[in-house]
């Protein structure tokens, strides 16, 4: 078995009605600083850039970096 880590950033939003969305991103970039990520989620607020059924984002509220273990399967 094949093991390999992946980090995963997580941007959490707020919406109109106050419900939490969360935007996924892998393949990222090396260094990225919480301060390119605080821009990017401004500019994805500012823009509106995705909605759910709860509404447009209205605020950013938190970033995660995720780590995850994934183990490769012969079958």
């Amino acid at each position: 078995m094949r093991y390999m880590e992946k980090k995963i950033l997580q941007m959490i939003f707020k919406t109109q009605d106050g419900s939490a969305m969360t935007l996924s991103l892998g393949d990222l970039k090396e260094n990225l600083t919480e301060s390119e990520i605080s821009t990017v989620m401004d500019e994805i607020v500012a823009k509106r850039l995705f909605a759910s059924n709860k509404g447009a984002v209205a605020a950013k509220d938190k970033a995660r970096f995720v780590t995850q273990t994934v183990e490769e399967i012969a079958i």
